[in-house]
């Protein structure tokens, strides 16, 4: 199940840091929005000044569009002119969180709590009170699954798992699955009832890839970008998406329908090993370490392959970008990995990442009997049918 295990619980701090880095389109305009006035009342949060800034996705930095000075009585008041179509924007104390605002009303009121930094009082905008109850359900999705990430992790490292251990595991990945299932389900119905295109980007976005392969993605985006059909940024992502399908279609692998580059590493037991030791045979290539909880998770699946085609002039050769020999071959065992392993322990600057062109794993490269790769990056049942295909 992918998902992309991040190391920080999602925060809305850190999403609006996200916001200001990424890269993508400008403004949504022809959609509701406009000049409008935000003002509020900051409790418990000690702060001289109150800014507010335009998230810009086009060039990845925030525009400083005001500030003005908290009163007494601890108000604070914005009204802005000359802003055209929808936004998002960040209402930020001096000292303290950053709140999102979407300017979907010409007035609303945000008020900031200090002690509350998720969950600020928002009154006549629909769109931030409805982004801002997404936020915390993706929370409280995110927090449960870096919870059963972990405790995977700690299964995986046990030196000696006893059958208890394997089925502890197995629960922990079909509960795993199960959130990622959960959270993406929370993501596509918020994007299909936002009535703002703005909040529908900003998940789209940002917040979607990490658990939504992009075939996935492209029919939630592309569904949203029908709801707003006057919206230009959901249209531009939507195109993004379908360029980087294409992008992705095995076909345009540049080492498809070519001899697999020839590879030479050592063993864990320090023989030496080459991918062209294995001509003659179908052989998946299976780029994967010990440290990647993604290829832990689809381990199952290429052992469930292995033991079901190993018999049809089939094999696989796992070449891994560890750096620590120990945690490799405690891996190997611990994930029942009996086919041939070979490694430089080099990490990222592995001899195996500019050869075959990798940009992430888990990755496999699927090689006929002369040594010509006939596909690649084959996961879970795709894995099985095309083994089914060509080991008739």
């Amino acid at each position: 199940m992918y998902y992309r295990n991040l190391s920080f619980v999602c925060s809305l701090f850190c999403l609006i840091c996200l916001a200001s880095c990424a890269q993508g389109t400008g403004s949504h305009e022809g959609v509701k929005g406009g000049d409008f006035s935000v003002s509020g009342k900051l409790t418990h949060a000690k702060a001289a000044k109150v800014y507010l800034k335009q998230i810009n996705f086009a060039t990845g930095s925030p525009i400083m569009l005001d500030s003005v000075s908290v009163t007494k009585d601890s108000t604070y008041s914005f009204k802005t002119t000359k802003i055209k179509g929808q936004h998002l924007f960040v209402i930020q104390p001096a000292e303290g969180y950053p709140f999102l605002f979407i300017n979907d009303a010409s007035s609303a009121t945000l008020n900031i709590n200090g002690d509350h930094p998720m969950t600020p009082e928002i009154k006549g905008s629909v769109a931030t009170s409805g982004l801002y109850q997404f936020l915390a359900t993706y929370r409280k999705d995110d927090s449960t699954i870096v919870e059963t990430f972990r405790a995977l992790d700690a299964n995986h490292k046990l030196s000696a798992p006893t059958a208890k251990d394997d089925s502890i595991r197995d629960a922990l990945g079909t509960q795993r699955d199960q959130q990622i299932i959960q959270m993406n389900k929370d993501i596509e119905q918020f994007t299909a009832s936002t009535p703002s295109p703005v909040a529908a980007f900003y998940v789209l976005k940002l917040m979607a890839p990490r658990s939504i392969q992009p075939e996935a993605l492209f029919p939630i985006t592309q569904k949203a970008s029908e709801r707003f059909p006057e919206d230009g940024s959901l249209a531009a992502l939507t195109s993004q998406l379908k360029v980087s399908l294409a992008s992705n279609n095995p076909n345009n692998y540049p080492l498809m329908n070519k001899q697999a580059p020839d590879l030479e590493m050592q063993s864990p037991d320090g023989k030496d090993i080459k991918i062209s030791d294995f001509k003659g045979k179908y052989l998946l290539v299976d780029f994967w370490a010990s440290w990647c909880s993604p290829c832990r998770a689809e381990n199952p699946n290429v052992v469930k392959a292995y033991n079901q085609f190993k018999d049809k002039n089939f094999t696989i050769l796992g070449v891994s970008l560890d750096k620590d020999k120990e945690a490799w071959t405690k891996a190997i065992m611990h994930d029942h990995l009996t086919w041939n392993h070979m490694s430089d322990l080099k990490y990222w600057s592995s001899a195996a990442v500019g050869a075959y062109q990798i940009s992430g794993i888990p990755f496999n490269v699927l090689l006929d009997p002369t040594g010509k790769i006939i596909a690649q990056n084959l996961r879970g049942e795709d894995l099985e049918n095309k083994l089914s295909e060509v080991l008739k």
